[in-house]
C-alpha cells in the first residue's frame, strides 16, 4: 500500500496537474489584484482638482505641408486626446516632395520657448525630435535635467520622454553631422524610450559599443541618488569617425540590435520595421526591447505586429508614431500596451492616407480618421461615467440585505428565476460573439464563458433551489428582464461584433465589483459564508476566476474600441452604459415588484 501512495504521488500526470491546477490560481490572483488596481487607478483619477486632459510637450522642427515635426504632432497629440504643448527647434521649408531649406533657432530662443511652458504650466509627458546642431541638444538636455531636477525634489511624478534620435531619413540621407549625432547620445539615458527607424538602431548599436560612453551614461542615470549633473557634448571624448553598419535585414537582426541598444543605454526601444515591411512582407512588425528594472538581465522584447499598407504615403510617420507613444504611455500600465495600440492606430491613420490626396510625393497620414473625445481609454471612460450608477448599485438595499443575510428567501428566489431566464439568452449571446471573433484567442474565451455561464451558474441557482425548498421550475419572465434582454438584443442585431462584445460587458464588471466588496466587508465582519444563506452566491462572484474572466473582457473591449471607428465608439458606450442601467433596475425588480 505504502509503495501505491508512493508511485501515484510519484506519476507525472499527477505532478503535471497539480502544477497546472497551482499556475491556473496563481493566473487568477494576479488577476483579481490587477483588476482591483485598476479600478483603484480609475476611481483615484476621478479627482476633480486634475486636469480633464493629460498635457504633453512636442519639442521639434516645423514641416508647413502639415504631416510632419511639431504640425504632426499637435495632430497627433489631439487624435488621442491630450493637450499639446510646443517648442521649436527648427524652421523647414519642406512638403511631400522634401526640404528644400532649414533654418535652426538659435539655442537662445529653443531655451526661451521651453522655459516658458515649463515655468508657467506642468508637463505630463514630452516628445524630443529634431535637433540639428549639437548646441540645440546641449540646451535640451540641460533645461531637462533642471526640469527632472525640479520634479523630484517637489515631489511631481517625472514626465514621460520619448526621443525620436532623428539621425537618418528613410532614403538613409544622413540629416546630422557626426558631432550632432555623438552629442544626441548624451540625450538618451534621459529618455524613457526611444524610436529609431533601422538605420539609426545600427548606429546606435555602433555608437553604443564605444566604451567612452559609459562614463557619460552612468553620470546622466545617476538620478536618483544625487542631483541631476549630466555631461555637455563637449564633455564626451567618443571618436566620431565610426562607419554605421548595414541596416538590418531580417526582424531577428533588427530585435538583436534593440535588445543590444536597450541594455547599453538603460532605456527602452521601439525599433520600427517600415524599412523590412517594404520589401514586400504582407506585415510590419515592430521591436520593443524593455530592460529589466535592476537593469542587469538581458532586456525582454515584445513583437509589435501590425499590417503592411500598400502606400507611398508614409510622410511624418516617424513623427508621428514617437508623439503618439508620449501621448499614450500616461494612459497605460505599460510600455507593451502603451505601443500595441500606437501601432493599431497608425495602422489605420496609414490605411486612410491615400484618400487624402495631400502633394504629389510621399503625402502624410490621416490623423482624424478616428477622433478621441477624451484621451481615455474605453473602460477608463466607461468607469468614469458609470461613477453614480455603480454607487447607487453599491448601496441598494437588495445587495446590502444579501449581505447581511437579511434579504427575505423568497426575494432572492424571485431573483435567482429571473436571472435563470437571463442567463439562458445571455450565455447565447457570449456563444454569437465566439462565433463573430476573428481572433483565435477571443474566439476561446467566448465560447468558453458560453458554456462557464451555463453549467456554473445555473447549477448553482438549481442547488439553492432544492437547499431552501424552493421549485426548480421557471417562473414567468418579468417585464425588467425583458427590457434588459431586448437592449442587448438591439445592439446585438447591428451584425457588430464590438457592439456585442461591449453589451455583455457589465454583466461581468459589476458583478465582480459587487463580489470583490462582498468578500471584503465578509473579512471586516468575519462573516461564516459555511452557513450565510447566500454565502454560495458571495463565493461564486468573489472568485479570482471570475476576476480573470471580467479582466479579459475589458481587455477585449478596449482593443476593439482602440481599432474602430469614432461612430462604433460611440455605439460600443451606448451598449455598455445602456446594459449597466439594466443591472441595477434587474437587481431592485426583486424588491420593488411588491409595490407594483
Amino acid at each position: 500500500m505504502e509503495n501505491t501512495t508512493t508511485a501515484l504521488n510519484d506519476n507525472p500526470s499527477t505532478t503535471e496537474n497539480k502544477n497546472t491546477a497551482e499556475t491556473l490560481n496563481n493566473e487568477s490572483e494576479q488577476a483579481i489584484a490587477e483588476l482591483f488596481k485598476m479600478q483603484q487607478r480609475y476611481d483615484n483619477d476621478l479627482d476633480k482638482t486634475k486636469p480633464s486632459r493629460l498635457r504633453v510637450l512636442s519639442i521639434e522642427g516645423s514641416d508647413p505641408i502639415g504631416g510632419a515635426g511639431t504640425m504632426a504632432d499637435m495632430k497627433a497629440f489631439t487624435a488621442q486626446g491630450v493637450f499639446g504643448y510646443a517648442a521649436m527647434t527648427s524652421v523647414l521649408a519642406q512638403n511631400t516632395q522634401g526640404v528644400t531649406d532649414i533654418v535652426n533657432v538659435e539655442p537662445s530662443f529653443l531655451l526661451a520657448q521651453l522655459k516658458a511652458v515649463s515655468d508657467d504650466a506642468e508637463i505630463d509627458s514630452m516628445k524630443i525630435g529634431m535637433l540639428g546642431t549639437p548646441e540645440l541638444v546641449d540646451t535640451v538636455r540641460e533645461w531637462l535635467l533642471e526640469l527632472l531636477n525640479t520634479y523630484e525634489t517637489n515631489g511631481k511624478r517625472k514626465p514621460t520622454v520619448v526621443l525620436d534620435p532623428v539621425m537618418y531619413a528613410k532614403s538613409g540621407d544622413r540629416l546630422l553631422t557626426a558631432e550632432a549625432e555623438q552629442a544626441l547620445t548624451t540625450l538618451i539615458p534621459l529618455a524613457d524610450i526611444i524610436t529609431p527607424n533601422a538605420m539609426e538602431l545600427a548606429a546606435l548599436d555602433a555608437m553604443g559599443n564605444e566604451s567612452e560612453l559609459d562614463s557619460d551614461i552612468s553620470t546622466i542615470r545617476n538620478i536618483e541618488n544625487k542631483p541631476l549633473n549630466g555631461p555637455t557634448s563637449s564633455d564626451s571624448s567618443t571618436s566620431t569617425g565610426y562607419t554605421v553598419p548595414q541596416t538590418p535585414r531580417s526582424y531577428e537582426e533588427m530585435e538583436r540590435l534593440a535588445k543590444s541598444v536597450a541594455a547599453h543605454f538603460n532605456v527602452a526601444v521601439y525599433a520600427k520595421g517600415g524599412a523590412l515591411a517594404l520589401n514586400g512582407n504582407e506585415e510590419c512588425t515592430d521591436i520593443l526591447a524593455v530592460p529589466t528594472s535592476a537593469g542587469d538581465g538581458e532586456p525582454l522584447s515584445t513583437h509589435i505586429k501590425g499590417a503592411a499598407i500598400p502606400t507611398q504615403n508614409v510622410h511624418g510617420t516617424g513623427d508621428t508614431l514617437s508623439s503618439t507613444l508620449a501621448a499614450l504611455r500616461p494612459q497605460c500600465n505599460d510600455w507593451v500596451e502603451t505601443t500595441k495600440r500606437a501601432k493599431a492606430w497608425m495602422t489605420r491613420a496609414i490605411a486612410a492616407a491615400d484618400s487624402l490626396h495631400v502633394g504629389h510625393g510621399h503625402g502624410p497620414v490621416d490623423f482624424t480618421w478616428q477622433h478621441s473625445p477624451t484621451g481615455l481609454s474605453f473602460i477608463e471612460d466607461y468607469w468614469r461615467r458609470t461613477a453614480g450608477i455603480r454607487e447607487r448599485i453599491a448601496k441598494m438595499p437588495f445587495i446590502e440585505r444579501m449581505l447581511d443575510g437579511t434579504l427575505p428567501l423568497d426575494d432572492f428566489s424571485f431573483y435567482l428565476h429571473q436571472d435563470d431566464l437571463y442567463l439562458t439568452d445571455y450565455t447565447s449571446l457570449l456563444a454569437l460573439a465566439s462565433s463573430r471573433a476573428t481572433d483565435p484567442h477571443e474566439r476561446a474565451f467566448f465560447a468558453d464563458a458560453a458554456s462557464y455561464g451555463l453549467e456554473e451558474g445555473l447549477t448553482f441557482h438549481k442547488q439553492w433551489y432544492r437547499e431552501h425548498g424552493f421549485s426548480v421550475e421557471r417562473a414567468p419572465m418579468s417585464e425588467t428582464t425583458a427590457a434588459y434582454l431586448g437592449h442587448e438584443h438591439c445592439f446585438t442585431d447591428t451584425g457588430s461584433y464590438a457592439a456585442l462584445v461591449a453589451v455583455v460587458m457589465p454583466c461581468y464588471w459589476v458583478y465582480s465589483v459587487i463580489g470583490q466588496e462582498m468578500e471584503r466587508q465578509v473579512r471586516e465582519r468575519r462573516l461564516d459564508l459555511d452557513h450565510h444563506p447566500y454565502g454560495l452566491w458571495i463565493r461564486m462572484y468573489a472568485d479570482p476566476g471570475f476576476a480573470s474572466r471580467t479582466l479579459e473582457e475589458l481587455h477585449i473591449c478596449d482593443k476593439l474600441a482602440a481599432a474602430g471607428t469614432m461612430s462604433a465608439y460611440d455605439c460600443m458606450m451606448d451598449a455598455a452604459l445602456g446594459s449597466t442601467e439594466h443591472e441595477y433596475r434587474f437587481f431592485n425588480q426583486a424588491l420593488t415588484r411588491h409595490h407594483k
